[in-house]
């Protein structure tokens, strides 16, 4: 694949505008299935998954991979991603479940409270061996390159900034420094500021919150016994997410102006300030990882698919960090796209055209509203009027001590509700 000389299929029907499509450029021009803008977890998971499905890909992404230098980097990232247990399955189903076991933390319990009440599930409640898994950024990242590299039908372009994206017919172009990429479908996996959704013409509805999310890992004063934990304070959630050795990825929300504060405190400073508000919650916690930020807001594209596009992650969606539902949003969206584009595929239809696409916008933009509705509730009921917070907190209580409203809980956390693409059947 790849090759400056392979034509596009079926070359001898198409207009002169496919001419200039197919010959215009010196730049070394890849001809793949599918184009992938972003080299992200869901951009590669969404490469792999679709070349298992016989897709040739191509990956543009801007940074560097693990084994070409950016170990480094990788390793001072101390972001760490909770992977429910419904979009675990994705990675059990494209043999990466063994890599990543090793360094992953079972999560077997969820804690959510308030200043007075709150809500407990265990795994036991969905009858599943663990609500999902924490695996550090370093980790997912170096096993999906890994994967990546080792998989034929994957092309990986590093250090490749897209420049232009065009959307034509037959085909889309991403113009990198030094290459093109043409093919019939390019799919967004390229962050909030997606170059891909602008060229499609796709709204990014939504806002900001006055808020940023400090991520980092804490070394634990006790053991943590599986339990991912969140505590609603006024400024914004405060959540410890279980790690190897007792560590923990803290995601701590706060105002933007007190979040950057924070940040511009030694690591002393920073621990003496997470001590008062994190109080009982949090005992003689002790920084092991650097600090990131990142704003907080929420934001839906109106559509997640267009004309020779479709969007993935955060390209398509940006929610509230507290759920820890992100990431499996986006590997929910990889799911859904790839059994429709294997639909459009089997059927002999063009896998980019908007038509192939539109059942996924209906597949995944519900989910996605729906999930995003949750957490805006949450988060303006818990940083509302004392009156109202602890009113949340006792309903919280009241919904938890029923069994079938746990279950329930613990199904939409661990992503197992809803039509589920094959990649996440049992």
């Amino acid at each position: 694949m790849g090759g400056a000389a392979r034509l596009p299929r079926p070359f001898f029907f198409w207009s002169a505008r496919v001419y200039v499509c197919a010959m215009a450029s010196a730049a070394k021009i890849h001809r793949p299935d599918v184009a992938v803008a972003g080299g992200g977890p869901v951009g590669l998971t969404l490469a792999l998954a679709l070349a298992r499905r016989g897709y040739e890909t191509v990956v543009a992404d801007a940074g560097t991979p693990p084994d070409k230098g950016g170990a480094e980097q990788a390793k001072a990232d101390s972001r760490a991603f909770f992977i429910a247990y419904g979009c675990w399955r994705i990675f059990r189903a494209l043999g990466l479940e063994e890599a990543l076991l090793a360094g992953a933390e079972p999560v077997t319990q969820i804690e959510a409270e308030g200043r007075i009440g709150g809500i407990n599930f265990i795994a036991e409640d969905c009858a599943e061996p663990v609500l999902g898994y924490m695996v550090e950024a370093g980790l997912l990242a170096s096993v999906l390159h890994a994967a990546a590299a080792a998989e034929a039908r994957v092309t990986l372009l590093s250090r490749a900034r897209i420049d232009h994206v065009a959307l034509g017919d037959p085909c889309a172009v991403l113009k990198l420094t030094g290459a093109e990429v043409h093919a019939p479908l390019v799919i967004g996996c390229d962050g909030a500021r997606s170059i891909v959704r602008r060229a499609a013409g796709l709204r990014f509805e939504g806002h900001d919150y006055d808020a940023t999310a400090i991520s980092t890992t804490v070394k634990l004063s006790k053991p943590h016994n599986g339990a991912a934990r969140q505590v609603f304070l006024p400024n914004g959630p405060m959540a410890v997410l279980p790690l190897k050795d007792d560590r923990a990825n803290l995601i701590w929300t706060e105002k933007a102006a007190v979040a950057g504060a924070l940040l511009a405190l030694d690591d002393r400073g920073f621990e003496l300030e997470l001590a008062k508000k994190a109080g009982d919650f949090l005992p003689d916690a002790k920084l092991a990882g650097a600090r990131h930020s990142f704003p907080v807001g929420l934001y839906i594209a109106e559509r997640f698919d267009a004309q020779r596009a479709a969007l993935a992650g955060d390209s398509a969606h940006v929610i509230h960090p507290l759920g820890g539902q992100g990431l499996n949003l986006g590997l929910k969206d990889v799911a859904a796209l790839v059994d429709v584009i294997a639909t459009a595929g089997r059927a002999g239809l063009d896998i980019g055209a908007a038509s192939a696409l539109e059942p996924y916008t209906r597949w995944r933009r519900a989910d996605v509203a729906a999930t995003a509705a949750a957490m805006e509730g949450f988060a303006r009921v818990f940083s509302a009027p004392l009156p109202v917070r602890l009113a949340a907190g006792l309903a919280l209580s009241a919904a938890g001590s029923v069994r079938e409203a746990r279950k329930l809980f613990a199904k939409e956390a661990g992503g197992d509700l809803g039509e589920l693409p094959s990649l996440m059947a049992r």
